[in-house]
């Protein structure tokens, strides 16, 4: 009796541990999938706070000590909440669509920087122009979450 009950829990710890070892390696993410992760996040970053004009969704997408490093000029987290605010206000409201391409990223462990080319349309009525950025980001992962803990932008010229 005693032999059956050690087979039977040497067999539920190898099921437990076959089935830990098979959920662990489900969860892994490859370097492609933490890349496109952390574009979706620069995505609706973009969207939600440079287009939507929401500083609550800062704290989503960005570390609490993110900074911006903005053509010559420091940014945090506090300054771009300020800037949403500002930009509620303005008179005249663009319309702001955003596109990414990707240069190269690089992965190392829970870090990952990603180069890109931010592209910008804005519309009003029939009015429309194109801004481009050469940027770079560094992401964490923490808690399974990818937030930016830092940005460089510059602006480039649309010839």
């Amino acid at each position: 009796m005693k032999i059956i009950k050690l087979l039977t829990l040497f067999f539920l710890i190898v099921i437990v541990y076959a089935c830990s070892t098979a959920t662990a390696e489900k969860l892994q993410e490859t370097d492609e999938e933490a890349t496109i992760a952390v574009e979706e996040v620069v995505q609706n970053l973009f969207d939600e706070v440079w287009s939507d004009y929401d500083e609550a969704a800062i704290t989503k997408y960005q570390t609490d000590d993110f900074l911006l490093l903005e053509h010559g000029e420091v940014w945090n987290n506090d300054t771009i909440a300020n800037w949403c605010k500002s930009a509620k206000k303005r008179e005249l409201q663009f319309d702001r669509i955003n596109n990414f391409k990707r240069i190269a990223s690089k992965r190392n462990g829970d870090k990952l920087w990603l180069a890109y080319h931010n592209y910008g349309t804005f519309k009003l009525d029939t009015l429309s122009f194109k801004s481009s950025w050469l940027e770079s980001v560094v992401a964490v992962k923490k808690d399974s979450v990818w937030k930016l803990e830092l940005m460089h932008s510059t602006r480039q010229s649309n010839d």
